[in-house]
């Protein structure tokens, strides 16, 4: 559990506040009212990227952020685990974000949602390339799968 947060899970348990199962939409969380949303591992089990990121927009509060950290596409821990049924890169945000912001933004005619891209991080297995520029780490990343994980900070725009 995250100090400040509240834990949302399909089942119950010790951490969690709200039973939700997350791939039934909409969820029981009433409009723009949550401030920040983390999803730790999360988004990559719901089947449907699209309605999730519109779901969150939607409860989030304008300006509301969401912290999502995910595997990396081609990642040992995403491509093991039977439970995966999406795959994320460093771009796939920049589909969400507003007409002129990122080079995919002009491919974002399927949703109304919009988010501004506050941050995003590479998690190296190396701390040595962790170091190296982003043009590394992603030219590593992609030939040699040594990026594991993948985190966004994604901010609400209403």
């Amino acid at each position: 559990m995250y100090p400040g947060y509240e834990g949302v899970d399909v089942v119950p348990g010790p951490s969690v506040r709200y039973v939700q199962d997350l791939t039934k939409i909409p969820w029981s969380f009433d409009e723009s009212s949550v401030e920040d949303i983390l999803m730790h591992n999360v988004l990559e089990h719901l089947p449907d990227t699209v309605k999730v990121l519109e779901e969150l927009h939607r409860i989030l509060a304008p300006g509301g952020t969401v912290l999502i950290k995910v595997p990396y596409y081609n990642s040992y821990g995403a491509a093991t685990d039977p439970t995966h049924v999406r795959f994320f890169s460093e771009d796939t945000m920049n589909y969400f974000t507003p007409d002129g912001a990122t080079e995919h933004s002009g491919f974002n005619y399927y949703t109304k949602a919009r988010f501004s891209i506050r941050s995003r991080a590479l998690h190296m297995r190396s701390p040595l390339l962790a170091r190296a520029p982003v043009s590394v780490q992603l030219f590593f990343g992609h030939h040699f799968a040594t990026i594991s994980d993948i985190t966004w900070v994604l901010q609400a725009i209403k």
